[in-house]
């Protein structure tokens, strides 16, 4: 998403950052080793100074300098307008929108500006109202292709994918050579199920932008969608470059690996990343590892410690904060071990169970559900907020949703749902078919204890979330409801997964049609209990 156009210098976007310097020669302004004595400088000198670093990326000193020019009572709506796009590029938003505003201020016919304060909008989650203020610096400039594009991504946050691709082609058609235009078009369009043409967008992007590492990553979405494995994982490793990067759960202060062969003896540190669900994933591979003679130290999110102690994944498993404590060997994200180990559909290398409980939890809960009417159907419906508001939408639907399923005679179901979510559990239509000991579950939060409840149920159904995968590794009886493109797990056409072969797969026919997929699995639950009694 684009911030601003900026002429001069041939509109160079430094930290995802494009600039609006004032038409100053930047000439041959001698640098001072004490910004903290601004009398040396004349405005001019200064204002050039804050420009010069700003454009090289140097935000930290270009930042000491717009303060200062703002310290003196300097007023000009670009010097405003530039602080707050450091300020938004170092994640102080609330800040950031106060520049921006006084920028407005100062110009109100700014059109940048309202784009600028409509993407920090964007990113406050406050959507409508980023909206509207991207459709006001195109009121006052029609022909401002950044705007148009930013606009389509609001658009396409707020699930209007029609409005999104008018407006990314809109930006197109004003400016061709437009590859963040592109690579969003593309984005939008893999939203719509045009996958054939989202590829040709990124590709567009990345011949436009060599260096995209946004379009590349968008790129091995589609392609391990298509189950092009090779291609997909290789430019999945964009995604600690994207202006958004992936969140590493370590900060390692040894060196990345930097080759696709481990060598037997070698010292790997693996560091999770992302969510839970990611490491529930991917941790299959730490014994695989170990078992060719490789020496893994494994650091993931410390409420997974006990569940990956319990299941033999790693003994001595490291906090986020204790990755920095190895200095031997090198580091490697989790989710680029099924790169280095070329895994793919038909080389999945791991697909027995690999998540377990204790036998004294399994007791525990085998005992308290035995008090239970069979079958006992665990189930989940909502994914976390955030990935909801951003990479994810319509994975999650409302527990309502289940009410046909809960018509089924017999059926006694279960709560997995955590957190954000749970609460609608009060005013469920159908919460009488629920255990009796519910609040018990509802207040077991650890997942090695989760795991000994799921192994209590008879089958589980859930959208796409931790569970699934917690659920899927232990080999337990899934069913997983997708919406109609789904995270590129789950390929885009199988009724089964190579990585959990106890899942099957239910998916959306229509975008947002869950009633019509729950139609389809009461159905088939029904069948399937008719059968077995």
């Amino acid at each position: 998403m684009e911030e601003s156009v900026n002429k001069k210098q041939g509109g160079k976007n430094v930290s995802g950052i494009k600039t609006f310097p004032i038409e100053w020669d930047l000439g041959n302004t001698k640098e001072s080793n004490n910004i903290n004595t601004p009398s040396q400088y004349s405005k001019k000198q200064l204002i050039n100074q804050a420009f010069n670093y700003h454009l090289k990326g140097d935000i930290s000193k270009a930042s000491k300098y717009y303060q200062i020019l703002i310290n003196q009572g300097f007023k000009h709506h670009s010097v405003f307008s530039n602080y707050g796009l450091i300020l938004k590029e170092l994640g102080k938003l609330k800040e950031a929108e106060k520049y921006i505003r006084k920028a407005i201020e100062l110009k109100p016919d700014f059109a940048e500006a309202y784009s600028n304060l409509g993407n920090i909008f964007k990113d406050l989650g406050k959507l409508q109202e980023a909206e509207l203020l991207q459709r006001k610096a195109i009121e006052l400039k029609p022909d401002f292709a950044a705007a148009h594009s930013n606009l389509g991504s609001v658009l396409k946050d707020l699930d209007n994918l029609k409005g999104a691709e008018l407006s990314q082609r809109k930006a197109i058609e004003l400016k061709p050579d437009f590859a963040e235009a592109h690579s969003n078009l593309g984005s939008v369009l893999k939203d719509l199920g045009e996958l054939k043409e989202a590829e040709s967008s990124h590709r567009k992007a990345i011949e436009l932008e060599p260096n995209k590492a946004d379009a590349y990553f968008n790129l091995s979405i589609i392609e391990l969608l298509n189950g092009d494995y090779e291609n997909g994982l290789e430019n999945y490793e964009f995604r600690f470059k994207k202006k958004k990067p992936a969140t590493l759960n370590g900060n390692p202060i040894i060196s990345k690996i930097d080759n696709l062969k481990f060598q037997k003896e070698e010292n790997i540190l693996v560091i999770s990343e992302q969510g839970l669900g990611d490491t529930l994933q991917y941790m299959r591979y730490i014994p695989y590892l170990r078992s060719k003679g490789i020496n893994v130290s494994f650091c993931a999110q410390t409420k997974l410690h006990s569940l990956i102690k319990v299941s033999g994944i790693d003994l001595n498993p490291l906090t986020p904060e204790q990755s920095t404590l190895v200095s031997k060997g090198k580091w490697i994200p989790l989710l680029s071990l099924p790169r280095c180990l070329k895994v793919k559909p038909e080389k999945p290398i791991i697909t027995e169970p690999y998540i377990f409980s204790t036998k004294e939890l399994k007791q525990k809960w085998g005992k308290i559900l035995s008090k239970e009417k069979r079958p006992i159907i665990g189930i989940n419906w909502q994914g976390s907020q955030e990935m909801e508001r951003s990479s994810y939408q319509g994975r999650s639907f409302p527990l309502e949703k289940f009410s046909l399923v809960a018509k089924i005679h017999g059926v006694t179901m279960l709560s997995l749902q955590k957190g954000f979510g749970s609460e609608q559990l009060n005013n469920c239509s159908f919460k009488n078919k629920f255990i009796q000991c519910q609040k018990q579950v509802d207040n077991t939060w650890d997942f090695l204890e989760n795991a000994a409840i799921i192994d209590s149920c008879d089958l589980i159904i859930t959208c796409d979330t931790s569970m699934a995968h917690l659920a899927g590794g232990m080999g337990k009886k899934v069913w997983l409801l997708l919406r109609d493109i789904p995270f590129w797990t789950w390929g885009l056409k199988e009724k089964s997964t190579f990585w959990y072969p106890s899942i099957r797969l239910f998916r959306q026919k229509e975008r947002h049609n869950w009633d019509e997929l729950m139609l389809r699995v009461s159905k088939a639950l029904k069948e399937e209990i008719e059968t077995e009694s």
